[in-house]
């Protein structure tokens, strides 16, 4: 009966380190994000992208995005795992992440919180009141953000989708918003072209993080 007991208390054992070790392994903040992001692949309308498993991204609350915006070092990926062109030009950011040896991209989902406006008859329209944190996350990026498209006022400033953001302790160095001019059509993916020339942007910033830039050059 005990050798019955300990078998029994030995399988228990077993099982919950093997649970335990695949939650540590499947809800640290690599895995999270590549499944929510991969999870959208097969599915009508969504781009199929691939998240590294080693993508050094760390989740932010609205406090620790912009307690990094204002003393950090590093890069700041503002996007959604449903916006096209989020999923085309997440991967090349993550690859000069890689490249540059940036040890963390932090990740602020900004989109629940925006504001929606329009204008109609001459006036702009509030469709949807953005919260207090997202008019503090566009006061404190606003000196790099355009106008909000269709309002007829550049004072009004929105956050667009993807955005990144390269900082250096605690000052903005960089800005990056969308993927290429060229590219018109997110359903479609970059070209080999358009690829490298979103990766050279990115670099470009990136180097402005570590103050190698030479003034020089095209950075």
């Amino acid at each position: 009966m005990k050798k019955k007991i300990i078998i029994i208390v030995a399988i228990i054992i077993v099982l919950l380190i093997i649970g335990i070790t695949y939650y540590i392994l499947n809800n640290n903040d690599s895995t999270k994000f590549k499944n929510e992001y991969e999870k959208l692949n097969n599915q009508k309308g969504y781009l199929d992208i691939t998240i590294p498993k080693d993508n050094n991204v760390k989740y932010a609350t609205f406090d620790e995005t912009m307690d990094f915006l204002n003393n950090g070092t590093g890069i700041l990926y503002l996007g959604f795992p449903e916006c096209p062109w989020c999923r085309n030009a997440l991967p090349v950011l993550l690859e000069a992440a890689k490249d540059n040896e940036i040890e963390n991209v932090y990740y602020y989902n900004a989109k629940p919180i925006r504001d929606e406006k329009e204008l109609k008859d001459g006036k702009i329209i509030i469709k949807k009141e953005g919260t207090k944190d997202y008019y503090k996350l566009v006061d404190k990026l606003k000196d790099h953000l355009g106008p909000y498209e269709g309002l007829d006022d550049e004072s009004v400033k929105r956050i667009y989708f993807p955005t990144a953001v390269f900082v250096m302790g605690g000052k903005v160095v960089g800005i990056h918003i969308g993927t290429v001019d060229s590219q018109k059509d997110p359903s479609k993916g970059l070209t080999k072209k358009q690829k490298q020339e979103l990766l050279d942007t990115y670099n470009q910033n990136i180097k402005k993080i570590y103050g190698t830039c030479d003034t020089d050059s095209s950075c």
